[in-house]
């Protein structure tokens, strides 16, 4: 199997025939992706620049091991990702479970000071390459690793390190669904720019957000334009006619439980029932909510709302924070009352309600990037990104190259950041 040498163990030559078998297809997918899996296994490796890692099957035990200091990690990280911390991953082991993931754990002297779950894939850029990414289900939508704060450049070394002494069989690193902006990614770039290693930011997209500090100041119907202004007074106006309208929070533990079963059958009708993407529609699912919504109760960091009529929740929205951060995860709305545009009108109750919390520095919409209202509606937007790390090698440089040459050519140059 070509793939299983490296640039230093062939000659020039040989690198270019190895490259091109490659490019060409003649290297299986399965193939590549069981080299990368039977060998991902990796006991504690350390470098001459105090710099450690492991990178281990992520299962319940190796969570478990780690969850005290995975716990502190998420706490201090520079970005509190909800999505990489304990209380999320662990009740998603369910639906990773078919990608065979394993948790990578980067330290500092000893001191655990990032940790990023990984998959083996194969496939990228239509080159039957094999390479590894993040591991994420459908319902993580951010993917920045969590790394202790102070520490971004020395992970972005020991992350780039473990690279290069990864199974043979990996091409290159794929960071997928990144905060384009965070110190994680920026730390990422810079070590590439400096180590001259191939590095590419690419499938960016940017995401409704509310960033408080930069529209504090203004009123909330200031932040919007005439004609979105006009449809809301439009639509509470008709709302009202219907009866009383209020906005209310979880604030009590007894109602929990009963808040959340009639949010979960209220997600579980319209478009969602019907194909198949409501929570309830998959058990795993369910399952995961149910956790991390209690946990974040208990850790006084779920925003739980809804808006009501005459007392009945019609729309309920469904936030977690984590820190300075909160991701809007989930919103429901009655059916019966889509015509008079709740979903609207209580995104509109969130935008107010972040502006005027001063613990926020940002509110992700963890939506699509194409969402008309949200765009309309609210004021800022989070940039997303897939960050590519090249591995060091004569093979990998040539693969590398024909893909940052694939995605150059469907994506202006421009929009793309890269190192080489």
């Amino acid at each position: 199997m070509t793939v299983l040498y490296s640039a230093e163990s062939v000659s020039s030559t040989k690198n270019k025939h190895i490259a091109n078998a490659i490019l060409r297809g003649k290297v299986q997918k399965n193939v590549n992706v069981a080299i990368l899996s039977a060998n991902a296994t990796a006991s504690l490796q350390s470098s001459a620049s105090g710099l450690s890692w492991q990178c281990d099957p992520l299962t319940l035990d190796t969570a478990q091991a780690l969850e005290t200091e995975w716990d502190d990690l998420a706490t201090t990280a520079s970005e509190q990702n909800i999505f990489a911390y304990p209380w999320f991953i662990i009740p998603s082991l369910p639906l990773l479970a078919k990608f065979k993931p394993k948790l990578l754990a980067v330290r500092a002297e000893g001191l655990l000071i990032g940790l990023v779950t990984l998959r083996a894939d194969a496939g990228y850029a239509k080159l039957p390459v094999p390479f590894w990414r993040t591991a994420m289900h459908y319902e993580q939508f951010l993917g920045t690793p969590l790394v202790r704060a102070g520490y971004e450049h020395k992970f972005a070394a020991g992350l780039c390190e473990w690279l290069d002494q990864a199974p043979l069989g990996c091409c290159f690193l794929n960071l997928a669904m990144m905060s384009a902006d965070s110190k994680v990614a920026k730390a990422i770039a810079d070590h590439c720019q400096r180590d001259a290693r191939q590095f590419l930011e690419t499938n960016s997209f940017q995401r409704a957000a509310i960033v408080p500090a930069r529209s504090r100041s203004m009123e909330p119907e200031q932040l919007l334009s005439a004609s979105r202004r006009k449809s809301l007074r439009r639509a509470m106006k008709n709302l009202s006619k219907q009866g009383a309208v209020s906005v209310e929070r979880l604030s009590k533990e007894c109602d929990l439980e009963l808040w959340l079963a009639h949010f979960l059958d209220m997600e579980n009708t319209g478009w969602k029932r019907d194909d198949g993407s409501s929570i309830l529609s998959c058990a795993n699912e369910t399952a995961l909510y149910k956790q991390i919504i209690f946990t974040a109760f208990r850790q006084e960091n779920l925003l739980f709302s809804r808006l009501c009529l005459d007392g009945k929740p019609i729309t309920y929205t469904l936030d977690i924070a984590a820190g300075s951060q909160s991701y809007c995860l989930k919103s429901a709305i009655d059916q019966d009352y889509r015509k008079f545009s709740p979903g609207v009108l209580m995104e509109f109750e969130t935008l107010k309600y972040y502006l005027g919390q001063e613990r926020y520095a940002c509110s992700d919409s963890c939506t699509s990037p194409n969402n008309e209202m949200l765009n309309d509606l609210w004021p800022d937007h989070k940039p997303i990104a897939d960050l590519l790390i090249g591995r060091r090698g004569v093979v990998f440089s040539m693969i590398f190259k024909a893909i940052h040459a694939i995605k150059s050519a469907t994506k202006p140059v421009d929009s793309e950041r890269h190192a080489s």
